[in-house]
């Protein structure tokens, strides 16, 4: 991609992140995970932009919903995990690991991340050290595990875990200071110093309050950073990894 690619961020829902990547001239942009349409639409429509793909990571419906008529208005290709073939039907190029794919100036790869969901996806864009990684990793904590196994969500965890230090996360839930409020009861875990050093959580938490009393998004979250609090990633093994998230389900 053309050096000076930017990503937007634009707000859904209750807690769900779209992501718009835009070229260098901020003509043209991908979309990322479009749950509902409109406001999509009227960011579009505001920043006169052609849209000319869809990027889907996995069929939950507040990350597909909007995307049938975000097509039907632009027709732009839907790119969607050969995984998910019969739970979106809609797509145009169902995508699978190690993939390269082309767009314009924009240049991604696809990287199968089971756990979430069976099927899911992240889109890598290895120039600019981007990942876009749906419902696998979150500020100081990972998705659940509605059809995976622990096995494959640890195992996806650590594949993040080893991309460039500087990468950053796109995740599409606004998650992080809940997750925060979960790691003060895993502290009260006999072993927490298994899973992260307490001073780097505080000072996480002063940088995060900061940017949300802002009304900034946590997002997007920096790899080394992660690395070194989520409790998610600094699990030793999965023995480790299912237990905080079995305590995570119930938190």
């Amino acid at each position: 991609m053309i050096a000076g690619s930017s990503v937007e961020i634009i707000p859904i829902l209750n807690d769900n992140y779209v992501f718009a990547i835009l070229n260098a001239e901020r003509t043209e942009a991908l979309i990322v995970d479009p749950g509902d349409a409109a406001p999509v639409l009227k960011w579009i429509k505001e920043k006169n932009v052609k849209v000319v793909g869809i990027l889907l990571t996995h069929h939950h419906n507040d990350h597909i919903g909007g995307a049938l008529e975000l097509k039907t208005r632009y027709d732009a290709a839907i790119y969607a995990p050969h995984k998910n073939k019969l739970q979106i039907r809609f797509a145009d190029i169902y995508v699978s690991q190690g993939q390269t794919y082309k767009i314009n100036s924009f240049h991604f790869e696809v990287d199968e991340l089971p756990g979430h969901t069976l099927g899911h996806i992240a889109y890598w864009f290895k120039q600019e050290h981007w990942l876009f990684s749906g419902d696998v990793l979150f500020g100081l904590g990972c998705g659940r595990l509605f059809e995976g196994t622990p096995e494959q969500m640890y195992n996806s965890l650590q594949k993040i875990k080893n991309l460039p230090i500087d990468t950053k996360v796109f995740c599409t839930h606004e998650y992080t200071e809940t997750n925060l409020k979960f790691c003060y009861q895993l502290k009260e875990q006999k072993d927490f110093k298994n899973y992260f050093n307490w001073d780097e959580v505080l000072q996480y938490e002063t940088k995060l309050k900061a940017r949300r009393q802002l009304k900034q998004p946590s997002v997007p979250l920096q790899l080394d950073i992660e690395n070194k609090v989520n409790p998610f990633m600094r699990a030793g093994n999965i023995e480790q990894f299912t237990f905080i998230r079995n305590l995570r389900s119930t938190f």
